[in-house]
């Protein structure tokens, strides 16, 4: 078989090159792009004004303001909690759980589960902001359902608690990209070695920490690479929801790179920004990436 494929591949190569023109064009214009990112970085270019046409080399002194000015380093802060609490913890483990507990059960209730899973994923960023402004909001849902009828004030939630309103809102978002990896994965763990664990008198927790985890291990790792680089990056529901606010409370580092970019017109030093991301992102996912490797 291999014979009669290696003589058609060497007549229809340009076949093949024109196959994977879309793919080098785009490989390209990544790296055209990032390049363009990284030398702005090395400049004092600005959005308007004299600096938009005559800016100059400036070196590392977009770099050293990240560390030296107040700003960034409170976006990162910022931004590994939001990660942590909203992907990591939150879409994971949330995911893993329904996974868990829907496992082998059909009928009303799972379909039930499985849409409310999936609206969240569905609609689009601006119409999930509403809609949780308008949940959380003074005169919302939460407010009618749990606190007014109480003989409690109404609480503004989406000013007081905005971060952790955040939070729970792109838990809601983001959970059926588990959700769905994980029910592919428990779908590739052998009933048989289960049902032999049972036998053997292993507990449930002892069969999903001893069994399972271990073998669904590479679908944990790529569910954490994807759901990480989606969040640490996440700009359009945290925006259209507080904006960054109040104050800084839920400026992630998207946001910050956007407002000195754009709203101040610093171009050079908002690409120092874009660069101490792609880092960020690149690090951890090279940690996830070993996590994929089999263990020796």
């Amino acid at each position: 078989m291999r014979r009669q494929i290696r003589p058609w591949l060497a007549s229809n190569g340009w076949l093949l090159a024109a196959g994977m023109l879309p793919a080098i064009l785009l490989v390209g214009a990544l790296i055209y792009f990032t390049g363009w990112v990284v030398a702005m970085s090395f400049t004092d270019l600005e959005l308007v004004g004299r600096k938009s046409i005559d800016w100059s080399w400036i070196g590392l002194t977009n770099y050293e303001r990240l560390f030296t000015r107040k700003g960034f380093l409170d976006s990162l802060w910022t931004t590994v909690i939001f990660t942590l609490f909203s992907a990591i913890i939150g879409q994971s483990v949330l995911g893993f759980l329904l996974a868990t507990a829907l496992r082998g059960t059909r009928g009303v209730l799972r379909n039930v589960v499985e849409v409310s899973v999936m609206l969240g994923w569905l609609l689009p960023d601006i119409v999930a902001a509403f809609l949780w402004s308008a949940t959380t909001s003074k005169t919302g849902l939460v407010n009618n359902l749990f606190v007014t009828p109480f003989g409690a004030a109404p609480v503004n939630f989406i000013n007081d608690l905005a971060l952790q309103i955040v939070i729970i809102a792109n838990i809601w978002k983001g959970t059926a990209w588990s959700y769905l990896l994980f029910v592919a994965a428990l779908d590739s763990v052998p009933r048989e070695v289960i049902e032999a664990a049972k036998v053997d008198g292993a507990s449930p927790w002892q069969r999903a920490w001893l069994i399972v985890l271990p073998m669904i291990r590479t679908h944990i790792a790529t569910n954490l690479l994807f759901i990480t680089i989606a969040t640490v990056t996440y700009f359009a529901l945290i925006y259209a929801m507080t904006g960054g606010g109040p104050g800084r409370q839920t400026q992630v580092l998207a946001i910050f790179m956007y407002e000195q970019s754009f709203k101040i017109g610093k171009l050079g030093y908002g690409s120092a920004i874009s660069v101490a991301m792609l880092i960020i992102v690149g690090v951890m996912s090279l940690a996830y990436i070993r996590m994929l490797r089999e263990p020796k």
